[in-house]
Parts: structure tokens; sequence; C-alpha cells
């Protein structure tokens, strides 16, 4: 027989500090590691949660929680955020078009947290060589530009597209062993080299979004061992990921201003002066 359980959502108010890393962090603060996840993903265009993450850096967040029969069964949405990185204050509010049913993270002003351009191509790693105009090719062993990002992770580590785009080519490349490249509006270009395998659905001629996986780690062609090279190109020239200035995405629009500021007023409240911790809605 078919039992109907109750189904409770909870808005949760969930604040820590990195000693180490954020999936550490919200662990300690007895959450799963999907949390940590969701909340990169709304930062990640500010954010690389591993390169500019410090120590003593803190959050606070709103997420609502549901609850099947008493017990947690799923996180659902992160409707605000606070996040303090190196002293910089960075804020998420959470907010739906009436008209379409979208949703879209913004800070008070409302200005959009996304930008053309992910920070990483990859969630949690570390950066293991950087783009140089003259490096000691590691298996050649003569200087030469390395024209991209080396970010060591284990092998079928996931690797996501970091805009919308065109897949332009999938498949082996000579000493890039198995790569895929993407081309991007606004004359951008990226190339992922090294892949294990590619994404599912990935081929030439596909269309990718932003954060969609286009690939797995892995160490194929010239390599010395499990990492991603990534090289973002503009007007056909390569320029250093890491330190290339990315335009934000267009702003809320004007009408939706007086319900989303209301909105992001009510926010702000229960960020700082929560006053159950649990509510029940």
């Amino acid at each position: 027989r078919i039992i109907d359980y109750p189904v409770v959502k909870k808005l949760v108010l969930i604040e820590g500090r990195i000693e180490d890393s954020l999936i550490s962090a919200i662990n300690k603060t007895g959450e799963q590691d999907l949390l940590a996840l969701m909340l990169a993903d709304i930062f990640g265009w500010d954010i690389d949660f591993y390169l500019d993450l410090r120590k003593d850096d803190t959050f606070r967040l709103l997420v609502e929680k549901k609850y099947i029969n008493g017990r947690f069964s799923s996180y659902e949405q992160i409707l605000a955020a606070y996040f303090i990185n190196q002293r910089h204050l960075y804020e998420a509010f959470r907010f739906t078009y009436p008209d379409s049913s979208q949703t879209d993270y913004f800070d008070s002003k409302g200005n959009s947290l996304r930008r053309e351009f992910l920070k990483s191509p990859l969630k949690y790693t570390r950066v293991s060589s950087r783009f140089s105009l003259r490096r000691l090719h590691p298996i050649r062993k003569i200087y030469r530009p390395h024209y991209g990002v080396d970010f060591a992770a284990p092998v079928g580590t996931p690797v996501q597209a970091t805009a919308d785009g065109l897949v332009t080519f999938a498949g082996w490349n000579g000493g890039a062993g198995r790569m895929v490249k993407i081309k991007h509006s606004h004359s951008y270009e990226t190339m992922y080299l090294h892949l294990s395998r590619l994404g599912p659905g990935i081929y030439r001629g596909a269309r990718v979004r932003s954060g969609q996986v286009i690939g797995y780690v892995g160490s194929s062609g010239e390599s010395t061992g499990p990492h991603l090279d990534y090289r973002l190109l503009y007007h056909g020239q390569y320029v250093n990921p890491l330190g290339w200035k990315f335009q934000p995405a267009e702003p809320l629009g004007e009408k939706y201003r007086p319900e989303f500021n209301q909105q992001v007023e009510n926010l702000r409240q229960l960020l700082l002066y929560p006053l159950p911790l649990f509510a029940d809605y």
C-alpha cells in the first residue's frame, strides 16, 4: 500500500569559517558536500574555490531543506548568501522572474553574479603550471611558451565548459591528446587538453551550456600525469585565463526592481537577524 508521509520545507540559516576548504567548512556545520557545491556554483564567477580561498574567510547562507517524515531528504534552493573572501564581501540574492519563472542570482544592487566565463573549468583543484611565454617543457626538455593553465586533478574529474558555446573540435589532437575546443560569443574560444574521455553528447557541432560537463581529466597525449591544460583565446590570440577580466551579464531590469528590492530587504533581515534558526513554511 502507498503511504503518504508528511513533507516539510524548512528555511535554514547556515554559517561557517574556512579552515582549509569549503567542503570541510560546510561539513563542520553538519551539512553535506552538495551544499558546498551549490554555494560554489553561485559565487563561481567571482571566487575560485581552490585558488582564492583564505583561512578565516566566512560565509552565511539561507537554504531551503526538505524533510520527509521528519528526516532530511534534499536541499532545495539557496535563497541568499554572504561570502567574505580576502576581506571582500560577496552577496547573492535569488530572484525568480514573475513573467518567465526563470531564476538568477544578483547582488543587492541588481547586478548579475554571472560573468561571460566561469573562473575555472574544474570545481575543486589546484594549479600545477601557469600561463607563461617561456616554460621548460616537461617531456621535450626545451623552453617554449605554455599558453594554458594546468589544473592537477585525479583521472575522471569532470571538466565543465566555462561558457555557452559551439564545439568546433572534439577528439584526438596529437600532443594535446584527447581535446575539446569551443567557440564562444564575443570572439572567445576555449580549449581543454589531455582528457581521458569526452562528456556525453560532446561532438563537433554540439552546443554546450556554461557548467556543462564536456569531458574528464586524463593524461592523454604529451603528459607526465593527470591534469587539465585549459586555454583561452580572444580574437585568435592566447590570453591568460587567470588574469583576464570578463564582462558581467546584464543587470536586473528596472521593471523588476521594486519586487526584487523588497525580497532583498526581507532576506537581509533573515541573514542578519535570524529569529528562529529553523522556520517551517
